[in-house]
C-alpha cells in the first residue's frame, strides 16, 4: 500500500495526490502534439517538473539542470553528450605552403546512426548494426545552434530537449538561448523551458521572433478548489478524513503554494501517525495538528530564510581602500524584512528600492546609492544567490520589478518577528582579505 510520502509532500516524483487541471495539464498536452517549444513558468513548488513528468515519459526528453556558470555552449555540450554524440577536439592544417600554413581547432564528432554508442572510435559502418558510428568533421562553433541542429538531425533525434531551471542562467545566456530557439524551431528540435518566474512573455521580451513558435504554460494560480481536490484525492489513497477546520487553517498559511500545502499535509499526517494507507477509514479531527504542521514547517523555514538572508547580506564587501562603502546587499535584506510583505509579491521597483535605501543608508545623504547602483545590485542577484537549491530573489528587467519568487517564505516571513530577524544579521564592518 503507498505510504504518506508516495500521497504527500515534495519529491522527485509526482505524488499520488496529483490532480490534473484543465487549464494547465490540458494546455500542456495540447501543446505536445504542436511543434512548438513549450515554456513551463511559476513560482517555486508549484508544480512545474510534475506537469512535464507527468505527460512526457523519460524516455522521450533528455534533461539539462542550468546553473549560474552554464555558457550557451555547455548547455550544447550537454545535449550532444545525453544524445549519444561524443566530441574530440582536434587540429586541422588548412592548406597553403609550409610558412602560411595555419592550424585551426575544430571538433570530431561521433553520431549513433542507428541509436549506437558502444562501438570503438573510428570503428567502420557496418550494415544496419545497432552500434553504427559515424565520423563527422565539425569546424564550427560549438555554441551556434545552426551547428548543434545538424549534429541532432544526423543522429535522428527526437526528444524533446527539457532545460530544467532556466532562470539560474545569466540574463546574456538567456537571451542568446531565446534566439537560437528559433533556430531550433526551423529544424525541428523541441525543447521544454521551465523557469521561476511569474511574468509572461519573458523569451518574447529576448526575442519577438519567437511569437507563435512557443507556447507557454503558466502552473499559477492555484486555486481553493484546486487545492480541495488535491486533499480529496490524496485523503482517498490514504484512506482518511481530515477536519476541514484544520484543512482551512493550512490552505490559509499555504499562501497558494502548492508545495506548501502538500508539505503542510505531510506533517500533519505524521503528527496524527499515518504513515501508509489504513485498512479502516480514519478520521482527523485534533485542531491541535494544524498548529503543529505549522510550527514544525515554520521551524524548518525559518532556519533556512535565516540562512538565505545572511547569505545576500554577506555579499557585502568591506573594501580597505573604501571608507564608507555601499554594503547594498545588506540593504536589501532590510528591504526584504522592513517593506510590507505584498509588496515584494506584486513586485518592487528598482526607484522604490533606491528610496527604501536612500532613507536607511549609513551614509544618510540623499544620493546613496545612485540608479547605477541599484542597476547593479538586481543585476547581481543571480551570482548572490547561485549557493542556493532555488533563486528567493528575481528581477524582472522588463517591469524593472523585484519579487521573492519562493511562495513558501511569505509563510515565513508573516509569522516571524521581522524586526528581531533583520538583529542576527549586523552590519558588515570587517574589511574582505
Amino acid at each position: 500500500m503507498p505510504n504518506l510520502d508516495e500521497v504527500f509532500g515534495i519529491r522527485t516524483r509526482p505524488v499520488l495526490s496529483y490532480v490534473e487541471r484543465t487549464e494547465v495539464d490540458a494546455r500542456f498536452q495540447q501543446a505536445t502534439t504542436q511543434d512548438s517549444h513549450i515554456v513551463i513558468y511559476g513560482s517555486s513548488k508549484q508544480g512545474k517538473t510534475a506537469l512535464r513528468q507527468k505527460h512526457i515519459a523519460d524516455d522521450d526528453m533528455i534533461v539539462v539542470r542550468c546553473g549560474p556558470n552554464m555558457s550557451t555552449e555547455s548547455v550544447y555540450r550537454s545535449i550532444l553528450r545525453q544524445s549519444g554524440i561524443r566530441l574530440e577536439t582536434t587540429n586541422v592544417s588548412e592548406t597553403g605552403t609550409k610558412a602560411s600554413a595555419k592550424t585551426r581547432v575544430g571538433f570530431k564528432a561521433l553520431i549513433p546512426i542507428f541509436g549506437g554508442g558502444e562501438a570503438e572510435v573510428g570503428g567502420e559502418i557496418e550494415g544496419n548494426s545497432t552500434n553504427s558510428l559515424s565520423w563527422e568533421f565539425v569546424g564550427y562553433d560549438l555554441g551556434e545552434a545552426q551547428a548543434i541542429g545538424e549534429l541532432l538531425q544526423k543522429a535522428a533525434f527526437a526528444k524533446y530537449v527539457v532545460l530544467e531551471n532556466f532562470h539560474y542562467l545569466q540574463d546574456e545566456t538567456q537571451r542568446s538561448l531565446a534566439f537560437d530557439l528559433k533556430t531550433f524551431h526551423e529544424m525541428k528540435v523541441r525543447f521544454v523551458i521551465l523557469g521561476i518566474w511569474q511574468e509572461a512573455n519573458l523569451l518574447l521580451f529576448y526575442n519577438s521572433d519567437l511569437q507563435d513558435r512557443i507556447v507557454e504554460i503558466p502552473v499559477e494560480p492555484w486555486t481553493s478548489a484546486d487545492f480541495d481536490r488535491v486533499i480529496a484525492t490524496g485523503c482517498g489513497v490514504l484512506n482518511i478524513q481530515i477536519d476541514p477546520r484544520i484543512l482551512a487553517i493550512l490552505k490559509q498559511q499555504a499562501y497558494g503554494n502548492i508545495g506548501l500545502l502538500q508539505e503542510f499535509l505531510r506533517v500533519a499526517c505524521e503528527e496524527a501517525e499515518i504513515l501508509k494507507t489504513q485498512d479502516k477509514n480514519v478520521a482527523i479531527s485534533d485542531i491541535a495538528l494544524a498548529q503543529k504542521a505549522i510550527d514544525r514547517k515554520l521551524h524548518d523555514q525559518k532556519g533556512q530564510l535565516l540562512q538565505m538572508l545572511q547569505n545576500i547580506a554577506a555579499k557585502s564587501r568591506m573594501r580597505t581602500d573604501t571608507e564608507s562603502p555601499l554594503l547594498l546587499p545588506y540593504y536589501l535584506v532590510m528591504a526584504i524584512l522592513r517593506l510590507p510583505i505584498d509588496n515584494f509579491k506584486t513586485g518592487v521597483t528598482k526607484q522604490q528600492l533606491q528610496e527604501f535605501i536612500r532613507g536607511n543608508h549609513h551614509r544618510n545623504d540623499n544620493e546613496t546609492p545612485r540608479t547605477s547602483d541599484i542597476t547593479n545590485l538586481v543585476i547581481q542577484l543571480p551570482i548572490y544567490q547561485k549557493e542556493m537549491s532555488s533563486p528567493f530573489l528575481h528581477y524582472n528587467s522588463e517591469d524593472k520589478k523585484i519579487r521573492i519568487v519562493d511562495m513558501r517564505y511569505f509563510f515565513v516571513l508573516a509569522n516571524t518577528d521581522r524586526n528581531a530577524m533583520l538583529d542576527e544579521i549586523p552590519l558588515p564592518t570587517t574589511p574582505a582579505n
